[in-house]
């Protein structure tokens, strides 16, 4: 029991960090990347004696050969209350510890200082990955993508139209993939990309006219968010689903090479589908997190999975990227 207590415990802290991290600004999070990066190199034989030279190096925060704080915090006689050190064997020593806490706790809760100060160097690098991953100027790794899916929650979206219209409207109407160049992909599964500027655009919302325009479907789809569907109905909706809107999608996430997902808290099965398809292809996953969502509400599952987490208004400078 103590083992599984334990073990839940880091789970809960390394969550509660990465949510924290989430909610620091840009400039914050390069600042906590830039100490973590130094602390680890501090420790690393291999590095290059003009070290000081090379790009990251800030000697606001490294003014000499031995300290990875700067002035300010060597004349703070403040003193930490200690706790207990199961991280870095080296960084123990005098004066270290209790300057690496305090330098933490000017952005971060105790509970998250306390797991960075406590992490070992490999948890220290997962967390500056996801420092990376969270920076909408770190374009390692990301290509500039052929088609965009916009993916997200629509069956309990208050209005899953507009943030996809904006995306549209800002790479404009020459990207958007519509009329019967949409009809023969949902049809038969064919592209054709003569004239279209890239990155062209999937909008499932396009495609998926049944919610609109069958009144049937309309009044099953009623029915089965009241849970009010017979047998005979329900085989009907599903049928209608499979046909209308499973198939159509898995035809667009063909030709997708990116699945940007609003992750707004109303996702359901068929945006973690999606995204699953969309790894299983390679392609990149971008999650936008929005209407307050954090690290800690996406699955673990798809952790492995997502290319970049983006958070509110940091979509926009990336996706300019994609221009």
């Amino acid at each position: 029991m103590n083992t599984k207590r334990i073990i839940r415990e880091f789970v809960e802290d390394k969550n509660n960090l990465y949510d924290e991290l989430v909610s620091l600004s840009p400039e914050k999070r390069e600042e906590v990347r830039n100490m973590l990066t130094n602390i680890i190199d501090d420790k690393n034989d291999d590095r290059p004696d003009n070290w000081k030279q090379l790009p990251g190096y800030n000697p606001d925060y490294f003014y000499d050969e031995d300290s990875l704080f700067n002035k300010e915090d060597e004349e703070e006689g403040e003193e930490l209350n200690e706790i207990s050190y199961g991280g870095i064997p080296e960084l123990k020593a005098d004066g270290f510890f209790s300057k690496m806490g305090k330098w933490l706790k000017r952005y971060l809760t105790d509970r998250a200082s306390d797991f960075l100060i406590n992490a070992s160097a490999d948890e220290m690098k997962d967390t500056i990955h996801l420092i990376d991953v969270l920076d909408p100027t770190d374009m390692e790794g990301v290509f500039k993508p052929r088609a965009i899916y916009l993916g997200g929650g629509i069956d309990f979206a208050e209005d899953a139209m507009s943030w996809r219209t904006q995306v549209e409207e800002f790479f404009g109407p020459d990207h958007v993939v519509k009329g019967e160049r949409l009809l023969n992909l949902i049809t038969d599964g064919k592209m054709d990309f003569k004239g279209l500027d890239t990155p062209v655009l999937l909008n499932p919302l396009r495609a998926e006219t049944v919610r609109d325009e069958d009144e049937e479907f309309q009044k099953l789809f009623k029915a089965w968010k009241s849970n009010e569907l017979d047998d005979k109905q329900f085989k009907v909706f599903r049928e209608k689903i499979r046909e209308k809107i499973v198939v159509q999608d898995l035809y667009m996430l063909k030709i997708c090479d990116t699945n940007l997902i609003n992750f707004d808290g109303t996702a359901g099965a068929g945006t973690f589908g999606e995204a699953q398809i969309s790894a299983l292809k390679n392609s990149q996953v971008i999650i936008w997190l929005t209407n307050g969502m954090k690290i800690s509400n996406i699955s673990p599952w798809m952790m492995p999975s997502i290319t970049k987490i983006l958070v509110g208004d940091e979509l926009w400078p990336f996706l300019e990227n994609f221009k």
